[in-house]
């Protein structure tokens, strides 16, 4: 007898049940607690005595009814045909190991069941099929950042820092000002968090007032959908790329009217997505004041921000806004944020 340990639904039990070559025992477990940002990676293993060759499939929200291969979830897997499932070798001790690499795959948020079956065989045929199955969590990417200090001095340096969930291998920085934009591609250490550190130089290069920062996550995808080209925003999206709106040179948009109209577009596209491929952001408001000058107060606010429907438009955004007249400011892109 072989006490077996099995995972279903959230529930944990156990199973005594006799391994043999008419009842081979199959096993599958996740690492960590079964909960993923899409773009994290989930590593599966078990055991199978019974064949030579483990086969994978997912089944959950808008994916096929019988399960989809974990490589291309939305392409059906059916009994019989192997090429349609995922394929593990078993080693001679009987164990295996597949790694899932979500980044990229067209997953909503929500839960999911992976089948490990013995046989090349979907949802529908499983009868009298030795197999294991656990649930999993996928779960929206975010992103969050703060400045420090919060009021920035001409000619002091300064730092963003942030967590990306969802491990991109990177994040893009932009910095609005009157007549001045700066982005900058930021890269995610393992444990999601990034530090954006701001030299003396470039602080002496924005302008004095009012700024803007727009931290960009790529979502699962790890693409971003915007980025600077010459003196445009484009959107790569849009008809395989459409140049937004001018930031540099005559008619340019400037400060706020440059910081929104991105946040706007990234919000547009993402309020659209159902496969958290789309970018995220977060925006931060900032003050940059001469050196010497009288620094003004910050109060610092946080807001959750949702649109209907099953799929969160962003996490919690965190914003430093300025007391007195940047108040207008601020409740100008909190009733936007809400339109």
């Amino acid at each position: 007898m072989v006490l077996l340990l099995f995972v279903a639904a959230g529930t944990t039990g156990f199973l005594v049940s006799p391994v043999s070559a008419e009842n081979p025992l199959i096993t599958i477990a996740a690492d960590g607690d079964g909960s993923y940002y899409l773009g994290e990676e989930a590593v599966f293993s078990g055991v199978n005595t019974g064949t030579d060759t483990i086969y994978l499939f997912i089944t959950g929200p808008n994916l096929p009814e019988n399960g989809g291969k974990l490589t291309s979830p939305s392409e059906k897997s059916v009994g019989g045909d192997a090429g349609s499932f995922t394929a593990v070798k078993t080693k001679p001790d009987t164990t295996w190991t597949y790694p899932w690499y979500t980044s990229g795959l067209r997953l909503d948020a929500g839960t999911y069941t992976v089948y490990a079956v013995s046989q090349p065989k979907a949802k529908d045929q499983l009868a009298g099929v030795p197999y294991g199955t656990i649930g999993i969590i996928i779960k929206k990417p975010f992103i969050t950042a703060a400045i420090s200090p919060t009021n920035v001095e001409k000619g002091q340096p300064f730092a963003v820092t942030g967590i990306a969930e969802g491990l991109p291998p990177l994040v893009q920085v932009w910095i609005f000002g009157d007549n001045s934009v700066y982005p900058a591609t930021i890269p995610v250490n393992s444990d999601a968090n990034f530090t954006f550190n701001a030299d003396a130089a470039l602080s002496g290069t924005l302008p004095a007032g009012q700024n803007y920062l727009i931290v960009q996550h790529p979502m699962a995808d790890n693409r971003f959908d915007f980025t600077a080209t010459g003196d445009y925003v484009r959107n790569l999206k849009q008809d395989n790329g459409t140049d937004l709106y001018r930031v540099t040179g005559p008619g340019s948009l400037q400060g706020s009217g440059a910081a929104l109209a991105l946040a706007a577009a990234i919000s547009d596209q993402e309020a659209h997505d159902t496969t958290l491929t789309n970018d995220t952001y977060t925006i931060i408001p900032f003050r940059v004041t001469d050196a010497g000058s009288p620094s003004i107060p910050t109060a610092t606010a946080a807001m959750s921000v949702s649109v209907q429907g099953t799929t969160p438009r962003h996490a919690p955004l965190q914003y430093a806004v300025p007391l007195g007249a940047g108040i207008l400011g601020f409740l100008g892109i909190v009733l936007w944020k809400r339109h």
